[in-house]
């Protein structure tokens, strides 16, 4: 599916952005360990897609205290929310990786 513009207002209402902000690093390490794995094992090598990448990382975003205490008080409890945050930072983690910045 991919990350839009309509997903990104829905997740900035409830306040995903600024939980991303908050734990910044985690969530970037996290995605790198997906994407690594995804690179490894889903594409031979080749650099993983944005849904190749979320498929490794939705397990891990699926135990995160901080991930699921923000959802629970900011009335996000919908998977859709965890799938749209994991497109988030996944977007931004490849953002990073483009401009050859160090995520």
């Amino acid at each position: 599916m991919g990350l839009t513009q309509a997903k990104i207002k829905d997740l900035e209402d409830k306040k995903f952005d600024k939980l991303y902000i908050k734990h910044k690093a985690a969530w970037l390490a996290m995605v790198k360990v997906a994407f690594d794995f995804a690179k490894a094992n889903i594409t031979d090598g080749v650099e993983p897609r944005p849904d190749d990448i979320l498929k490794t990382l939705l397990g891990t975003l699926e135990v995160s205290k901080d991930l699921r205490n923000h959802q629970e008080d900011n009335k996000a409890r919908y998977k859709r929310f965890r799938e749209f945050f994991g497109e988030y930072i996944i977007d931004r983690y490849i953002e990073s990786l483009q401009a050859g910045k160090k995520p």
